[in-house]
């Protein structure tokens, strides 16, 4: 592998990190610097969110009643510009200081050539998120 594309691939991976400690810290803003205008958002098997705005407006909706989330990353790896996350994302909805969700995640981060997320796919059983507190993840 080349040095151009090690280098790549390394920003990349930093860029997803940053982007998911945004969600660490309930960041909007963090979160919104990383990816592009035109994004795409997709949450298996629901309906994909397309553009900043309605992804900004989805990420506000999760972040609203959650009191602390921690994405513990487990594995991350990229290829070119695509970088995938192995995870497990902690949400405490309460407030109590426990976690009342624990949701294994697989993540898909396709990015631009100049370093922005474009499109981002998840993969995790849905119904685990929604019975264990997950707020609806349907943008109206």
């Amino acid at each position: 592998m080349s040095t151009d594309t090690n280098w790549k691939i390394a920003r990349n991976e930093g860029v997803v990190r940053a982007f998911l400690k945004g969600w660490d810290n309930r960041d909007i803003e963090a979160c919104m610097a990383l990816v592009t205008d035109d994004m795409c958002y997709l949450n298996q098997p629901l309906e994909a969110i397309r553009g900043k705005a309605n992804v900004r407006k989805m990420l506000a909706s999760i972040f609203a009643p959650a009191k602390r989330v921690e994405f513990k990353l487990l594995n991350v790896f990229g290829h070119g510009n695509k970088v995938i996350t192995e995870r497990l994302d902690q949400w405490d909805w309460d407030g109590s200081g426990t976690w009342q969700t624990l949701l294994p995640v697989c993540g898909m981060f396709e990015l631009t050539e100049d370093g922005k997320i474009y499109e981002w796919r998840e993969y995790y059983d849905n119904e685990q998120w929604s019975k264990n507190g997950g707020p609806s993840l349907v943008l109206e």
